[in-house]
């Protein structure tokens, strides 16, 4: 399976890595042309807003909200495949049915690991200026990861979006398997 990753911001080759790991093939995605080379799209993590503003300069807002394409959103990804953000609001593809809360752990320097429950198994989750689920608007929705009482991973349909970076952990190649098999694949 071709897995495109949005390379035009964030962490990119991280992202190409764990594609890797779990028998796909990476394809960096930097013209919505790129699209039609793959079957389902990473959007990494990175400054959202920044982001955002260059998917709409490039065209990939329009595409995407019309498109079939499986999505995963990792951490300014999940901001960005949301309805609604409380805090400043960046260009949204507003494809999932939650309200996140962007830095929601605080600046940077509050960055943490912690363990948490990724679809029932406890996995190594980093945290970097990262969101949280706030509201869920659709009983469509599911809940596939949390921290403490914290929604830091949802699915919905063919879109799925966590707040940690799964890429920076031992274990995080779990989460591409399950996006791989559950979110691509039904």
């Amino acid at each position: 399976m071709n897995i495109g990753v949005l390379a035009i911001q964030g962490d990119i080759e991280e992202q190409e890595e764990m594609v890797r790991k779990i028998g796909h093939t990476p394809v960096r995605v930097r013209r919505v042309e790129d699209l039609s080379k793959v079957e389902a799209l990473i959007i990494p993590g990175g400054e959202s807003t920044t982001i955002g503003k260059l998917m709409e300069k490039y065209g990939f807002m329009e595409v995407l909200r019309g498109g079939d394409i499986p999505i995963l959103g990792i951490c300014a990804g999940m901001v960005l495949l949301s309805k609604d953000v409380i805090g400043k609001k960046p260009p949204l593809l507003g494809l999932m049915n939650i309200v996140v809360r962007r830095n929601a752990y605080g600046s940077q320097r509050e960055s943490f690991e912690d363990d948490i429950y990724f679809n029932g198994e406890k996995i190594r989750g980093i945290f970097i200026r990262a969101p949280v689920v706030e509201k869920i608007l659709s009983d469509k929705v599911e809940v596939i990861a949390k921290e403490g009482d914290n929604i830091v991973g949802v699915r919905e349909g063919k879109y799925m979006a966590v707040a940690f970076h799964p890429e920076l952990s031992e274990d995080g190649y779990k989460v591409y398997e399950y996006f791989v098999e559950e979110v691509c694949s039904p």
